[in-house]
């Protein structure tokens, strides 16, 4: 019978066991880089930078409004904002320093940064708000850049932005949030001529979505007929409808609107003061019964003050009425009552004179 000595066997497990001890080490230390794991950080994806030109080009010559500087002239001397200043901007605060930034990079003819102030899905195209003949910036950074300093060069040098104001003010909520856009434009003198910005928030800071600009400086205005209708300059804000008026029902089956103003709430105590309305406790209301009354002031439908006549009342100087009550409201006719005869008068008993003396 052949027997096995056991010694390869042993060396046969222990190098088995170095290399997997080995092995798990070497994982071990590695770490896992799958994308489920814990410590897996996953980095968006940033588009790249156009690049460079080698030389900064000289600014265009001016034309139009742009004689004899241009709109770029104010900005060639600015810096460039940090990208860590530009990562805090918001709307509508920020959205003048926006443009300004954009028009600093057209003036130094720089297309390397125009992914920190511009949205990943920036375009440009016509002045229109339904932004026609759109293309992306991204495509070709170069041929944006371009197109943009021919623009500003027909515009002045102290030409002033326009940001429409945000109305009603309630609706800068959704340009904060980033859920509504603003609109900032430069407009020529005869109107003709228009560059316009589009800003929204991305990835929490402010961010030109759309430049709209024409290539070359049109000689008429250009209407764009059909299509949809543009979006407003600023949002609109849905405002809550009023409280249900109780006369409305009313009002809707052909009745008469008594008090179109009048709350469902409007409560009025035996003492005739207001729990809950509009006017103020012991303010005395025209037309309601049992109001309490200012001292000194004559309400309409009651008799005046001692010695003043009110017009259109019929009263005297001692404030008796002396023709019928011009009181809106119809008053019940008074009842007679039953005449009460007058008792008989009762006699009065004559008091007896001096006898008179016979006759002789």
């Amino acid at each position: 019978m052949l027997r096995v000595s056991p010694r390869p066997l042993r060396a046969l497990f222990l190098v088995t066991g170095l290399a997997i001890v080995g092995g798990v080490g070497g994982v071990g230390s590695l770490g896992c880089q799958t994308s489920h794991s814990p410590g897996f950080t996953k980095l968006r994806a940033e588009p790249a930078p156009a690049p460079a030109s080698a030389t900064a080009r000289p600014l265009p010559e001016g034309t139009a409004e742009g004689v004899p500087e241009h709109l770029l002239h104010q900005y060639a001397d600015r810096e460039l904002a940090p990208d860590a200043e530009i990562r805090t901007w918001d709307l509508p605060t920020k959205a003048t320093r926006v443009v300004v930034e954009l028009l600093v990079m057209a003036a130094r003819d720089d297309a390397s940064r125009l992914h920190t102030i511009m949205t990943q899905q920036a375009r440009w195209g016509a002045p229109d708000r339904r932004e026609y003949e759109a293309r992306g910036v991204s495509d070709d950074g170069r041929m944006f850049l371009d197109v943009l300093r021919q623009a500003s060069s027909r515009f002045a040098r102290k030409l002033a932005l326009t940001c429409p104001p945000i109305m009603p003010p309630a609706a800068q909520v959704y340009v904060k949030n980033g859920s509504e856009p603003m609109w900032c434009f430069y407009g020529s003198n005869d109107g003709l001529d228009i560059l316009a910005f589009k800003i929204l928030l991305e990835g929490g800071s402010a961010k030109v979505d759309y430049v709209g600009m024409y290539a070359e400086r049109p000689s008429r205005g250009i209407a764009r007929p059909g299509g949809p209708q543009p979006p407003p300059m600023t949002p609109m804000v849905r405002r809550v409808p009023r409280m249900q008026n109780p006369d409305m029902a009313a009002a809707l089956q052909g009745g008469p609107l008594a008090d179109p103003n009048s709350l469902p709430s409007l409560q009025i105590d035996g003492a005739g003061v207001i729990q809950n309305g509009p006017g103020q406790p012991g303010t005395a209301q025209p037309g309601q019964p049992g109001t309490a009354a200012q001292p000194g002031t004559a309400q309409p439908g009651q008799p005046g003050q001692p010695g003043t006549a009110q017009p259109g009342t019929g009263t005297t100087d001692k404030g008796k009425p002396v023709g019928g009550t011009t009181d809106a409201t119809p008053k019940k006719p008074a009842t007679p009552k039953p005449a009460t005869p007058n008792p008989a008068p009762t006699p009065v008993p004559t008091p007896a004179g001096p006898a008179a003396p016979p006759a002789p």
